[in-house]
């Protein structure tokens, strides 16, 4: 019969135990069910928790639907997309913009004069703060409100002094 030995049961002797292959897998198991979320919390920080900043709409790596809501003339364009929103501050002239929204919002077979639409900004709005960016509405921003074909609701928030133009963008 063999005796234990104290040193033995603090493992100073004695040949170790192998190890079990159970223990290797459950181990990559654990690292694999944590490492997942975290690559997923990483990805969904970067498409929403980030403000992106472009020079031109061509460099926008946005889907389709979310980057042709913006005028092509459209520069110094920063972006914030959520779920089912987009957000964007960009600058761009009066005509321009009223080029873009008639070509964008018009119906099929129907012209749109987007300048009639505009909308001066409400007195008890001026000097008040918008949006995720913090627009400031001026005394010279005009607003334009077009709802998609699909239910989404954009609007349109141009100064008409400086081009800056806030855009709030809903879909549905």
């Amino acid at each position: 019969m063999n005796e234990i030995t104290p040193a033995q049961i603090k493992g100073e002797g004695g040949a170790p135990l192998p190890k079990s292959p159970r223990h290797k897998i459950i181990l990559k198991i654990c690292v694999l069910v944590l490492a997942l979320p975290i690559v997923f919390a990483l990805i969904l920080f970067r498409i929403y928790g980030v403000d992106t900043k472009h020079e031109s709409r061509g460099s926008i790596w946005w889907p389709e639907r979310g980057r042709n809501l913006i005028p092509p003339t459209a520069s110094e364009i920063t972006l914030r997309r959520d779920f089912l929103d987009h957000y964007a501050v960009y600058t761009v002239t009066e005509k321009e913009l009223n080029a873009f929204l008639e070509q964008r919002f018009a119906r099929p077979g129907k012209a749109l004069n987007s300048f009639s639409e505009r909308l001066p900004a409400h007195s008890d709005t001026i000097g008040k703060v918008i949006g995720p960016f913090g627009w400031e509405v001026t005394e010279n921003t005009v607003s334009y409100t077009y709802t998609a074909s699909n239910g989404g609701s954009h609007n349109y928030y141009h100064d008409t002094k400086s081009g800056l133009t806030y855009q709030s963008s809903a879909y549905w």
